[in-house]
C-alpha cells in the first residue's frame, strides 16, 4: 500500500475535493511531519470495531491466564496494583 501525503494548507484548499476521493489514508503533513491521519468515517469505525475485538479478546485472555496461573497456586503472582507501586507509579 501506498502512502499519501499531503500539506495541510493543501488539504485546506482541497478539503471539499479530498473527502469525496478518500479511498485510503490520507497524512496530513506539517512542516514535512506528519501530524494528522485523514481518513473515510466507515474505514475509522471498522478500525475501532477491530480494535475493541482485540482488546476484548486480549482481556479475556488475560483473565484466563491468570485464573489457571492462581488455580496452579503460582506464587510469582503479582496484582497490578502492587507491581506499580513497586516502581513507584
Amino acid at each position: 500500500m501506498s502512502i499519501e501525503t499531503m500539506p495541510a494548507s493543501d488539504v485546506r484548499r482541497q478539503l471539499h475535493a479530498l473527502l469525496g476521493r478518500l479511498a485510503k489514508p490520507l497524512f496530513i503533513t506539517a512542516h514535512g511531519r506528519v501530524k494528522a491521519v485523514l481518513l473515510d468515517v466507515d474505514e475509522y469505525n471498522e478500525m475501532l470495531d477491530r480494535m475493541q475485538d482485540l482488546e476484548d479478546a486480549c482481556s479475556a485472555e488475560v483473565r484466563s491466564r491468570v485464573a489457571e496461573a492462581k488455580a496452579a497456586g503460582d506464587d510469582e503472582l503479582v496484582g497490578l496494583d502492587d507491581l506499580a507501586s513497586k516502581h513507584g507509579v
